[in-house]
């Protein structure tokens, strides 16, 4: 196992990138393989898994030549200067930090949400954000955390104001709950932050039928956006400074192909019926993420039709341990994460796209773009498809009005 934990760090991975074998048999040492070389892969490629893992079933399969696909070349160039951290055009690069990429930002006019704000790459975002002066409203499922957090804060920062307010992202009635109490304070919103998101191992279904990883990475987010929208384009109105969108999503998007509405379908049966028979929890996560990426480019499309001075983009901000792996924490995980420390980002490298793109005045009137490393990149092919961010955006709208336990059908 050592051995192969050793290898994997080739620009192609090789030896585990040929293997042709059925998900189903693998031994635990070849499922350990697997998992850390999809792990690895996300950190220098937004292209599908070699693997073929993320076909419209659950079973790997032959993964067809990608006409546009980037020359080996050209990837171990772009790998190499993500390992040393070479400055992108931005100026910076994967070693920069959020502190760093926000130095000479001044936020005191500005109120900023952060889900997720709690830990990990949400915590430090906040703790920047409010070093810059800006007010923060944490919503938080563990309102116990989050005061926790605030309390840090204020700490190093004493002059922080930070709002705390209950909000479950998988509940589409606390979204609702969230926004009105909100709107009650009669704060202005400059700046959206949609950070939170989890990787759940074992099948769960929402108290509104929708698959739980789904549920609280995507459309939680997209209706605590679209509740938001009319506040923050208010803001802009009366202040004239552009209001922020960012949602945070990963280079794991690009593992998902296939019908995703379908396969959505598929999970939010109460006994996961997709074919294979199997729950595949990173291909959940991959969905969930991709959505991330087209609410992205349908949102930006609408605001720029309607003319609302409010931007929104999307980031990956690589890969780094928070308690996203919570649920497959141990011994073998901690093994992985330990062999790969130099590959890893540290938590205030993995918060400096967010920052960036949330701050940086060189990106004003850039919407609907995918950054990681603090640069513009580009997403996956599905999630470049304008057609899929259409018709996943119109199913979204149904999930989020029908509250239906009964089961999923949006386009009924």
């Amino acid at each position: 196992l050592l051995l192969h934990l050793s290898l994997i760090p080739l620009p192609i991975s090789i030896s585990l990138a040929r293997r042709r074998f059925s998900y189903k048999n693998l031994t635990r040492e070849e499922e350990t393989e697997r998992e850390f070389c999809l792990f690895y892969r996300s950190t220098l490629t937004t292209e599908n898994s070699k693997y073929g893992l993320f076909s419209s079933s659950c079973v790997p399969f032959k993964r067809k030549k990608n006409k546009t696909r980037r020359p080996r070349r050209e990837q171990m160039i772009e790998t190499g200067r993500y390992l040393i951290g070479v400055a992108g055009a931005s100026g910076f690069g994967s070693k920069s930090t959020a502190d760093e990429v926000t130095e000479n930002c001044d936020l005191r006019s500005t109120t900023a949400i952060i889900t997720g704000a709690t830990s990990g790459i949400g915590a430090e975002t906040a703790r920047v954000l409010a070093k810059r002066g800006a007010r923060l409203v944490f919503p938080a499922r563990n309102v116990k955390a989050a005061e926790e957090a605030k309390g840090r804060i204020v700490s190093e920062f004493p002059e922080a104001e930070i709002v705390v307010m209950e909000l479950d992202l998988s509940s589409i009635s606390s979204v609702r709950s969230f926004v009105a109490g909100f709107e009650s304070l009669h704060l202005p919103l400059n700046l959206l932050i949609n950070n939170a998101g989890r990787l759940a191992h074992e099948h769960a279904i929402s108290e509104d039928g929708i698959e739980m990883t789904f549920a609280t990475n995507y459309l939680g987010h997209f209706l605590l956006t679209n509740l938001l929208l009319k506040k923050m384009i208010q803001t802009a109105e009366e202040t004239g400074v552009q209001g922020r969108i960012v949602n945070v999503t990963s280079g794991i998007h690009g593992w998902f192909s296939g019908d995703l509405i379908e396969y959505l379908r598929q999970i939010s049966q109460p006994k996961c019926k997709v074919i294979g028979g199997q729950f595949d929890a990173t291909r959940a996560y991959a969905l969930s993420k991709l959505a991330n990426v087209l609410h992205t480019k349908e949102l930006s499309s609408r605001l720029q039709k309607i003319g609302a001075n409010v931007t929104v983009n999307c980031v990956h901000p690589g890969v780094v341990k928070t308690r996203l792996t919570r649920d497959r924490e141990g011994l073998l995980t901690d093994l992985v994460f330990f062999l790969t420390s130099k590959l890893l980002k540290t938590v205030p490298q993995a918060a400096a796209t967010t920052c960036y793109v949330a701050t940086n005045p060189r990106l004003m009137n850039v919407s609907g773009k995918y950054f990681t490393d603090c640069n513009e990149t580009t997403p996956s092919g599905l999630g470049s498809n304008s057609s899929e961010a259409s018709k996943l955006w119109a199913a979204s709208e149904i999930l989020v009005t029908q509250h239906s336990k009964t089961g999923f059908d949006p386009l009924s």
